[in-house]
């Protein structure tokens, strides 16, 4: 089984407003997937679109995975976290840069990775960081920089949450050597130029028990972002794990 573990619904992306416009969009969606041999998706909230997400899960329940986008600066993020999850059976945690909460912020977000850890799911954020001589595109980009460390430091403070590092950092081999030491980070390696290096550098750096494809559709291609884990130098049994054995794990399917 395939398993895109970073898609995002069309609501924004495809201006998608109506529900009938969303569900049409999202089936174009995966329609597009299916094409390029991937069997269910996990559709990450974003800018508070939890309830698009919701609605694409009950309109695809087989195909589709909820992850509920969470506010790291909102008191009740715990308790959203647990409604999606035992109410609607979302299977994990999204979080993102927000106005009042730069990535570098991310330490402070301890009681929703307690919560996560408290419901057996994963926590995915959106990582990226700067580096030297890329600091004025990154801010003109992205207007926030993510220290490497605080991924290193996610993984000392919380061993008991399990983090997926989206974008694999951003500047991929820091973050590598970041989040090596800590059993319970992961990367997943969507949402940039597929270069050739990267899934047989995560794959040598983590093991593949700790790196995920994803695609960051509809902003990326879902074929282009599959190609570099189909072509890349590693095993058919790692190859397994990266393309869907190690997110049916984190995600508690079958």
């Amino acid at each position: 089984m395939v398993i895109d573990i970073h898609v995002h619904s069309p609501r924004l992306t495809m201006r998608a407003e109506s529900d009938a416009d969303l569900r049409h969009a999202f089936r174009r969606m995966l329609e597009a997937g299916h094409r390029a041999g991937i069997d269910r998706q996990v559709i990450l909230g974003l800018r508070g679109d939890n309830e698009a997400v919701l609605k694409l899960v009950e309109a695809f329940p087989e195909e589709v995975i909820g992850f509920a986008g969470i506010n790291g600066t909102d008191p009740d993020a715990p308790g959203t976290l647990e409604r999606y999850v035992s109410e609607y059976g979302f299977r994990g945690a999204k979080l993102h840069q927000e106005r009042d909460l730069p990535l570098s912020g991310l330490l402070a977000c301890y009681p929703i990775y307690h919560k996560a850890a408290e419901l057996g799911v994963p926590v995915l954020i959106h990582t990226w960081h700067q580096e030297e001589g890329l600091g004025d595109i990154l801010n003109e980009v992205y207007g926030v920089f993510l220290p490497v460390g605080i991924l290193a430091e996610l993984g000392r403070r919380h061993p008991e949450t399990t983090f997926i590092f989206a974008h694999a950092g951003g500047i991929w081999e820091k973050a590598f050597q970041a989040v090596a030491p800590y059993a319970n980070l992961n990367v997943d390696v969507c949402g940039f130029d597929p270069e050739i290096g990267i899934v047989e550098k995560a794959v040598r750096a983590l093991g593949a028990e700790r790196v995920l494809y994803g695609s960051d559709a509809p902003g990326r291609s879902y074929a282009a972002q599959l190609a570099k884990v189909k072509y890349a130098d590693i095993s058919d049994a790692e190859r397994d794990l990266v393309l869907g054995g190690n997110a049916a794990r984190l995600l508690g399917l079958r």
